[in-house]
């Protein structure tokens, strides 16, 4: 009788995942980076869902609740006229996402075709171009953003301007870098001797892979502004209006009274501004490590 020899099933082939999925994967197993994603989903959540999550209206106050220490009632505290603290960062939120977004998304849509244009084309082009760089990389970025507000005047938007242009070099040249490095590659060059034009080469071989450092940068960006945003705020540059809720603004409207009894006034702003902050940068740098495959672990 013929022995009946099970067959050996063959070994599954091994599923390779892409660069993005692979991120990912990495991301999810960093557990500072999913501590500031927590942070940065949370302020988004609390910025778009203000009028659900506030308390108070962050405009109303009477002079007789002024400077109420945290309470049941007001679980913060008031401010100078009697305003409920906590309903004013809630609200305030909003000013700083808004600033952040719009000033990096700004700044990353125009560096990222300037970068690309002097990466990509070399020569007497991107020597130029970079040499522009270099004259706004040499300037302070705070004092060129002060600058430019004192000319076009205070407000959100002027202040989410000024914060853009700080941010177009820097972005312009981690890209041209970028591309630098890429565009003499073996898989470019064979684009390039099947007849694949420029366009086609920049957009579907080489920016997709370029520009996740800039994705990192750009992360990290949105902590900067919140800063520079609040900062500017502090200086008298941010809302004319006292009744238009904004982190830094406040802390200009109450330092004064960190020593007379109403710390707390400045002291939960403060802590706003630092979470969201301490969240862009853990996650930025989360995905600096998921992102650049030389430190893959």
């Amino acid at each position: 009788m013929a022995a009946v020899t099970a067959a050996t099933p063959a070994p599954a082939a091994t599923r390779h995942r892409g660069l993005w999925a692979d991120a990912a994967s990495r991301l999810v197993h960093n557990g500072p980076a999913m501590v500031g994603l927590v942070l940065v989903v949370g302020f988004i959540a609390v910025a778009l869902f203000a009028p659900i999550l506030a308390p108070y209206n962050p405009d109303a106050g009477t002079i007789i609740n002024r400077f109420k220490p945290p309470s049941p009632e007001h679980l913060l505290g008031t401010d100078l006229q009697g305003r409920d603290i906590l309903s004013r960062i809630i609200w305030g939120a909003r000013s700083s996402l808004w600033v952040a977004v719009l000033s990096v998304s700004a700044g990353l849509a125009v560096g990222l075709v300037y970068g690309a244009i002097a990466g990509y084309l070399g020569g007497l082009v991107d020597f130029w171009m970079m040499r522009v760089v270099d004259v706004m990389l040499s300037l302070p970025g705070l004092l060129l953003t002060i600058t430019i507000v004192v000319f076009l005047g205070p407000g959100l938007n002027t202040i989410a301007f000024a914060i853009a242009v700080e941010n177009i070099p820097i972005f312009a040249r981690l890209l041209r870098g970028s591309i630098l490095g890429l565009k003499e590659t073996d898989y470019v060059m064979a684009s390039r001797s099947v007849g694949a034009r420029g366009q086609r080469i920049l957009l579907i071989h080489i920016m997709p892979n370029a520009i996740t450092p800039v994705i990192v940068a750009a992360t990290l960006a949105l902590a900067t502004a919140i800063v520079d945003a609040a900062g500017l705020g502090f200086l008298g540059f941010g809302p004319q209006d006292p009744a238009t809720p904004e982190w830094g603004t406040m802390l200009t409207d109450t330092y004064r009274y960190l020593t007379s009894g109403a710390a707390f006034t400045a002291f939960f702003p403060g802590v706003a501004i630092v979470l969201s902050v301490l969240g862009f940068n853990l996650l930025g740098d989360g995905l600096r490590e998921s992102l650049d495959p030389r430190l893959k672990r």
